[in-house]
C-alpha cells in the first residue's frame, strides 16, 4: 500500500486492529519528511507508511495497539531527541528509536556527508578527506553546544525554547556564532543570553546554565548522543550564508538543508545503521521482506 497521508490515530488504530491477512508490515513515524524517506527504503507491496503529526502520537498509537495485541505486524519510529542520555529509555513494544537523535544526524555521521557536502559547500576543486573532516568538525562543534543546552534546560526543567519562541521565528544563530568572520561560537553567555531572550525567560541565572554545562561537559557523552538534527541544520544554513552571502541565501535556510541531507542519503547508507537491523530482527518471524 506505500505511503498514506496524515490521518488521526485512532483511524490508524481501526485500519490496522480490523486487518486480518497480515501481508503487509505497518510503520508508523513522525511526519511527512520521514515518510518520504523510509518509502524510498521499503517495498511498496509490502509496507504501508503512515505518518502523525508528532512522536508523542507515534508513541500514543504504539501503546494503544500493544494494549489490544494489535501491534505484532506495526513498527514505530520515533526520534531519541536526548532520552537516552536523559535515562528515558521506555517505549511501547515494537517502537525503535532512531541511532542519534533524530533522522538529520544519523544522515550526518553517515557515508552519505562527503556528497552533501561537496553538493552545499560548492568546493572549487573536489576535496580532500581531511577538508571534509574540518568542515565536519566545524559543523558539529557549534551543533554541540546548543546540544548541551537543551540538555540542561531538560534537567532543570526551564522550559527554554529553541525553535519557536514568541515572535515565532527559529533561535538566531548568529547571536552566539560569529558567521560574518569565522564561525567562531562566541561562549557560553552568548548562548545562554539568546535563548533566554528568544524563550522570553530573563529570569534564568546565567551561571546556573554555564554550571549545568561544565557538569555536562565532564560527563564525555558522545557528540551523536547531544547534537540535534535542527541545530545542525541551522548551523549549516548560517555557514552558507557566510560562503554566499545574505542575499543570494535567503531561500536557503534550514528546511532546505535538511532535503539535501534526505537526498543524499541512499539505501547502502540506511543499511549501516543499527535501525534497519533492528527493523529486519523484530519483523523476522513473518517472513515478510518489506525492506529493500
Amino acid at each position: 500500500m506505500a505511503l498514506r497521508d496524515e490521518v488521526n490515530i485512532e483511524t490508524i488504530r481501526n485500519e490496522i486492529a480490523m486487518d486480518s491477512t497480515h501481508t503487509e508490515i505497518n510503520i508508523i513515524v513522525e511526519g511527512a519528511t520521514d515518510a518520504k524517506l523510509f518509502e524510498d527504503f521499503t517495498d511498496e507491496d509490502k509496507c504501508t507508511i503512515y505518518q502523525v503529526k508528532n512522536r508523542e502520537n507515534v508513541i500514543n498509537l504504539m501503546q494503544q495497539l500493544a494494549d489490544i495485541n494489535k501491534n505484532g505486524y506495526t513498527i514505530g519510529i520515533v526520534d531519541d531527541d536526548q532520552n537516552r542520555l536523559l535515562g528515558i529509555e521506555a517505549l511501547p513494544p515494537n517502537t525503535l528509536y532512531t541511532d542519534t537523535n533524530d533522522i538529520e544526524t544519523m544522515i550526518f555521521w553517515s557515508a552519505a556527508f562527503p556528497k552533501i557536502a561537496r553538493h552545499l559547500f560548492a568546493y572549487d576543486k573536489t576535496p580532500d578527506n581531511a577538508e571534509i573532516k574540518k568542515t565536519h568538525q566545524m559543523l558539529m562543534d557549534r551543533a554541540l553546544h546548543v546540544g548541551e543546552l537543551r540538555i540542561v534546560d531538560k534537567r532543570n526543567g526551564w522550559g527554554l525554547s529553541f525553535k519557536d519562541g514568541g515572535s515565532k521565528k527559529d533561535l538566531d544563530f548568529g547571536k552566539f556564532i560569529n558567521w560574518k568572520s569565522d564561525m567562531t561560537y562566541n561562549g557560553d553567555d552568548d548562548l545562554v543570553t539568546a535563548v533566554k531572550g528568544h524563550s522570553h525567560r530573563p529570569e534564568i541565572n546565567n551561571n546556573d546554565a554555564k554550571t549545568g554545562l561544565i557538569a555536562l561537559r565532564k560527563e564525555k557523552h558522545k557528540p551523536w548522543e547531544i547534537v540535534v538534527g535542527h541545530d545542525l541544520t541551522k548551523v549549516i544554513a548560517l555557514s552558507l550564508k557566510k560562503m554566499l552571502g545574505k542575499k543570494e541565501t535567503k531561500n536557503y535556510e534550514r528546511e532546505q538543508v535538511e532535503v539535501s541531507f534526505r537526498l543524499a542519503y541512499s539505501l547502502d547508507d540506511f543499511r549501516n545503521t543499527q535501525l534497519y537491523q533492528n527493523m529486519n530482527s523484530m519483523m523476522e518471524n513473518h517472513k515478510i521482506v518489506f525492506l529493500k
